[in-house]
């Protein structure tokens, strides 16, 4: 725990993060995910609202136990409150609200009792946008404005972490560079940093981003599955691969991408592959560093955005004060500008 202060603290230092004063309602979590209220309270807020839930994570007790031990350690235990209601607090009061876990889906009821120059930071990429977490077009309506986060600024670097999450993987399953002969198939967005450590650690590899065509996968040993985008079917009956075709011998490594395993003779990870459009693993599989680095320049978007609403600065000028000062990215239509 003091490490894991400690490394917040200086992720706050090096995203220069300072919400002073600020009413901050985000989630309350378990395990790496137990951060994020401990960033906004340390960077100093004046009060962090944290909702939780029972869920397969933790139970709320679980939640409670581990905000309040690293509060305490970090002296700020007066500023954190972990709720389990929405109801039981003004949300008129709240200058920043989180796009994260608990909290979604943020719908329409949610957002109109906010005020109007109240933010909303994605805490993730906008192309990872899911209409299901949050009522965009509600939002615009209010006024308030909602940004994502730039993972490829040059202090958080989160995509990277997926091409080391994927070794370390292969070294799992005992599939080093000699042995194995490794099939990439995804979206650009994850593929080229996959692609760069395979690389980097001279695997024999091939890259698919195309699915109109059949491919003989006899000479692979391992597959790797990492598309967030295209909802082919990959492997399952009369998909991309037909799930007879691959051999008992060989290993399955799923990120994401839509997927059928029933009757599988063969060995995949993790037992229960997500839905397509969501990551059965994410970078926090590599350590809480990830998720401290990627919050607090999430909440650094937050921040931006309370100085762009003060200036009173509208559509391009808006998105370009974002984007040249705060490791900030805009969504592509220009209405959410």
């Amino acid at each position: 725990m003091i490490n894991l202060a400690n490394n917040i603290k200086n992720a706050i230092n090096k995203f220069d993060l300072n919400i002073e004063n600020k009413v901050v309602l985000t989630e309350a979590a378990t395990g790496n995910y137990v951060v994020t209220p401990i960033i906004a309270a340390l960077a100093g807020a004046k009060k962090v609202y944290s909702y939780t839930k029972n869920s397969k994570y933790g139970s709320v007790e679980d939640v409670k136990k581990q905000t309040f031990e690293l509060a305490k350690l970090c002296n700020i235990e007066h500023v954190v409150e972990v709720i389990t209601n929405l109801e039981d607090i003004n949300l008129k009061e709240i200058d920043i609200l989180t796009n994260t876990g608990f909290l979604r889906p943020i719908n329409k009821k949610i957002i109109d009792k906010l005020k109007k120059d109240c933010v909303i930071p994605l805490m993730w990429e906008t192309w990872e946008f899911r209409d299901s977490d949050l009522d965009l077009e509600a939002c615009y309506k209010n006024g308030i404005k909602v940004y994502g986060t730039n993972e490829d600024d040059e202090r958080l670097r989160t995509k990277e972490y997926i091409g080391y999450m994927v070794l370390n993987f292969l070294l799992d399953f005992k599939h080093t560079p000699i042995t194995s002969n490794v099939l990439l198939l995804g979206c650009d967005y994850f593929n080229i940093y996959i692609e760069e450590v395979l690389k980097q650690n001279n695997y024999k590899y091939n890259v698919i981003n195309e699915y109109n065509y059949k491919i003989d996968i006899s000479d692979y040993n391992v597959i790797v599955l990492a598309e967030h985008h295209k909802d082919d079917l990959l492997i399952g009956t009369n998909g991309f691969i037909d799930i007879e075709q691959i051999l008992p011998s060989t290993n399955i490594i799923h990120i994401c991408g839509n997927v059928d395993f029933s009757n599988a003779k063969f060995k995949y990870i993790p037992e229960t592959p997500a839905n397509f459009g969501y990551m059965s693993y994410t970078a926090d599989y590599m350590g809480s560093q990830v998720v401290i680095d990627l919050h607090t320049a999430g909440f650094k978007v937050a921040e931006g955005m309370i100085k762009a609403n003060q200036l009173s600065f509208k559509k391009m000028e808006y998105k370009k004060f974002m984007e040249d000062n705060y490791p900030a990215l805009s969504f592509e239509n220009e209405r959410y500008w």
